[in-house]
């Protein structure tokens, strides 16, 4: 048992409706993607997916499953235990939901990553701040024959979607199918939406890291994906990052962070000097890939993961708090800390930060016949 929590086993009866799995998140608590349920290997034919809330102090606060079987419109969720791609998450730009992405299978399935997306649908999960899933959302044409990564939402019913292959693509709640926004780039990793924009990053090719994918949040083909100006567009290994408006006298987003888990890399932290990006130091956080954070004046605090990709799994949450501000440089041998760590058999992927909520309703409809087991947020909290 997990310390802090207490574990509940719920029923799922067919015919029952709308059942909600799950206790409330809380504003200002992580949610982080976890594949694996401790019991057993993690492998490349499928793994069950759980998203577990914590606080910004590390305690773990509850668990939510996604299902593992369809029933009625919801859709089976899982992913591959082993691909350490997979499994960026992110907030809506409304801070109404999570979203998160896998695959509708039921493991073991084999060449799980490798299958055809008309075959093994690629899922689009949305969970609201109560708890409640939504998997609707199963594509024929997004991340064919490669890994989905991630999605990014501005009102929880638009939905971008990027992965492996395909590039980045236009959805909406519900829909089985996409439009392709681009061609610039295919092999996608990190989506999301900072100030009405949305953004990409990419390790492949000379031309693209960080990007714009074309003017705010587009949802017709014929988009181009442009490097940020300054950014180096050929070298570096990124995967999430976030973006911060800390210089009153800079209009708009001055201040980049990326998860970059390449050889010597970390936290890196670029502002907007003259209209370019200016580096300003590393955050040393060993094979850092999700990565979210707050602001609070000129301080930015930052929380990142890493997962293992072996059979045992494995991985940690980061935190570091910068307050050099605005284009201050990082001191050399800043590291961040370790708030939590990935028990056995199970693997941290992205994470995001809940903010304040407008007003959400949302059910989730139980999977018929399935037992699905969820840790409720302990009640002296």
């Amino acid at each position: 048992m997990r310390t802090g929590t207490k574990w509940i086993l719920l029923a799922a009866i067919a015919g029952c409706g709308t059942a909600s799995f799950a206790g409330t998140i809380q504003p200002g608590d992580l949610v982080v993607y976890r594949v694996g349920d401790g019991t057993g290997s993690l492998v490349n034919t499928g793994n069950s997916v759980f998203l577990d809330e914590y606080t910004t102090s590390g305690a773990l606060v509850q668990s939510i499953a996604m299902p593992t079987a369809n029933s009625g419109t919801n859709h089976s969720l899982i992913a591959s235990g082993t691909a350490t791609s997979e499994g960026l998450l992110s907030v809506s730009a409304n801070g109404q939901y999570v979203f998160l992405t896998g695959y509708n299978a039921t493991p073991p399935q084999t060449g799980l990553a490798g299958t055809a997306a008309g075959t093994v649908n690629r899922v689009v999960g949305r969970v609201d701040l109560q708890g409640n899933v939504d998997t609707t959302t199963a594509l024929t044409d997004y991340a064919d024959g490669n890994n989905p990564r991630s999605v990014a939402s501005d009102d929880g019913n638009n939905i971008w979607v990027s992965g492996g292959a395909g590039g980045v693509r236009y959805t909406t709640l519900g829909s089985s199918t996409s439009t392709q926004l681009s061609t610039t780039a295919t092999n996608l990793r990190q989506l999301n939406i900072f100030g009405g924009q949305l953004f990409t990053s990419n390790s492949s090719g000379n031309t693209i890291r960080v990007g714009t994918i074309g003017t705010g949040l587009p949802t017709t083909s014929g988009q181009t994906i442009t490097n940020l100006p300054g950014l180096p567009a050929s070298t570096g290994n990124p995967f999430a990052f976030f973006l911060a408006d800390i210089d009153p006298s800079t209009p708009g987003l001055d201040t980049l962070y990326i998860a970059d888990d390449g050889a010597g890399a970390g936290i890196l932290k670029y502002a907007l000097v003259n209209g370019s990006w200016t580096a300003d130091g590393t955050i040393t956080a060993a094979s850092v890939r999700g990565l979210t954070g707050t602001v609070n004046g000129t301080n930015v605090t930052l929380y990142g993961t890493t997962g293992g990709g072996s059979a045992a799994g494995g991985g940690s949450i980061y935190a570091f708090t910068d307050s050099t501000g605005f284009n201050g440089t990082i001191a050399a041998g800043s590291t961040a800390s370790t708030i939590a760590t990935a028990a056995s058999n199970e693997a941290f992927r992205g994470i995001g930060l809940v903010s304040a909520p407008e007003p959400a309703t949302m059910g989730l409809l139980a999977p018929a016949g399935l037992l699905l087991l969820a840790r409720r947020r302990r009640q002296n909290r």
